[in-house]
């Protein structure tokens, strides 16, 4: 590894929220582990009770976990009956992962990221 690469990687890993890092390569391999605060985001709860969904039922792409996701983007979604409310971060931030599985029922003010 070149210098200055360890540290860079160190960057991009706490920028984007990412914990770990494992590379095995034909040139050799390298892991990394960045420290993380325990909370880097504020509590995202639910606004009412319904189905927790990571991702909307029609999309066939799984959620992402880790992300760093924007104020205001969709992060999740909340069935409710046959209405669908969407799950807002609240702040530009990076964001781990769900607090509950997907499909789970989520009461209200339950932490959901």
């Amino acid at each position: 590894m070149k210098p200055g690469q360890r540290e860079k990687l160190l960057d991009l890993m706490q920028r984007y929220g990412i914990g770990y890092f494992d590379y095995a390569g034909p040139d050799g391999a390298i892991t990394l582990e960045a420290d993380r605060p325990e909370q880097d985001h504020a509590p995202i709860v639910a606004p009412k009770p319904g189905i927790f969904l990571w991702s909307h039922p029609i999309d066939r792409e799984a959620a992402i976990w880790p992300r760093r996701v924007r104020s205001g983007e969709i992060i999740g979604w909340l069935k409710i009956g046959p209405l669908l409310e969407p799950v807002l971060a609240t702040e530009d931030a990076p964001i781990r992962r769900p607090k509950l599985a997907d499909g789970t029922l989520a009461g209200y003010g339950d932490r959901l990221f």
